[in-house]
This record gives structure tokens, C-alpha cells and sequence, in this order.
């Protein structure tokens, strides 16, 4: 398959909000394995429409079939060996995002924002009493900052973008320009451009 992204120029992040919840298991491996485990519908749902958002984005990306079936048998993305390129992905609720760079390493994570209570936010933030225009925001930005960096050390400057009511944030150490699309259907080779609201 031709790769449909100008991966040599571009850094992507791409986003789906999962639709489809029939999706057939074809799972196998030590992520049939994990499916198994998972003792939430939820969990296991999102494992399943995860895997298939992941292989649509190696297929998307140009790689072969081989590596993209990866998708639905290593126990985590993480573990899917590229021959070139760097993918980072985090799901939260509905929504699947997977961050590319052809070149340099990349981290991504999407939360739900939900409403804590004001010392939640204070605690996390190791903030007192001292004023903070919207701890809120704050809380979530340290908290995808975490996760990102946990999941790729090497990451510097992470840019955030919300979605409906969740927050995404994402990060690549090189410059060059960042692509937001949005995956139609898992089915399809079908993206969108979208709009970023920072």
C-alpha cells in the first residue's frame, strides 16, 4: 500500500471517536490475551476499537500489512516494532489518538475533563492558597504532561488541544509542522483535516 500521508514533511496526530461498537474480535496473541484479562465491557471495547484505529493509522502511514496486523496482537502499540518512524497513542472514553513523526521520537495522551474538587487540583499542582485563574485547566495540562513524558522521556514542548469535553496534548522534538486529522471510520482509508481549539 502507497503511504496517503506526506510523512517526510509533516509530524500527524490523528484522532478517532469510536462509533462502532460491534466490532468483530480478531484479536490474537498477547492482545487477545489482554482482551481476555479486561474485566470491564468498557476496556474491553476500547481495546478492540484501539487496535483497529492503530492498524488503520500504520496502513494510513504506508507500512505493510504485516506490521500494521501488529496492531491487533502485541499487548500494547509500544511494542510494534517500525522499520522507520515513531508512533506514540492514548485513548480516553470514545476518542483513540496516535501521534507520527518519521524522524524523532513523539508522545501523546487524551483525558476526559472531569469536574474534582478544588484541593484534588491544589494537591496535584503542590499549589496553596495562592491564586490560579482556572486550576482546572492547570491540572489537566500537568497531568497529560506526566503521562507524555512517562511515556517518552525525551519529550520537550507539549502543545495541548481540546475535543467536546476532553483535553489532548501531544509533543515532537522536531519542527517540523504538525498535521491534525481526523480518522473517519476504522474501515476506511478516510481522514479529514480538523481544526485545532487550543
Amino acid at each position: 500500500m502507497r503511504n496517503l500521508l506526506e510523512t517526510e514533511n509533516y509530524n500527524y496526530v490523528i484522532v478517532y471517536k469510536n462509533k462502532n461498537f460491534n466490532l468483530k474480535n480478531i484479536l490474537s496473541g498477547d492482545r487477545l490475551a489482554r482482551y481476555h484479562q479486561a474485566s470491564r465491557g468498557e476496556t474491553k471495547i476500547k481495546l478492540l476499537s484501539g487496535s483497529y484505529f492503530v492498524y488503520r493509522c500504520l496502513k494510513l502511514l504506508g507500512y505493510s500489512e504485516e506490521i500494521s496486523q501488529k496492531a491487533f496482537s502485541e499487548k500494547s502499540c509500544y511494542l510494534i516494532e517500525l522499520p522507520e518512524g515513531n508512533i506514540s497513542y492514548s485513548n480516553s472514553g470514545d476518542y483513540h489518538v496516535l501521534t507520527y513523526s518519521i524522524c524523532d521520537v513523539t508522545g501523546v495522551d487524551i483525558e476526559v475533563c472531569l469536574d474534582r474538587p478544588e484541593s484534588t487540583y491544589r494537591k496535584f499542582l503542590k499549589i496553596t492558597n495562592e491564586e490560579k485563574e482556572n486550576l482546572k485547566d492547570c491540572f489537566y495540562q500537568k497531568w497529560l504532561e506526566k503521562e507524555i513524558k512517562y511515556k517518552q522521556p525525551k519529550i520537550n514542548d507539549i502543545n495541548y488541544f481540546t475535543l467536546e469535553n476532553y483535553i489532548c496534548g501531544y509533543a515532537f522534538n522536531n519542527k517540523n509542522e504538525v498535521k491534525l486529522m481526523k480518522l473517519l471510520d476504522t474501515h476506511l482509508d478516510k481522514l479529514e483535516s480538523m481544526t485545532i481549539l487550543k
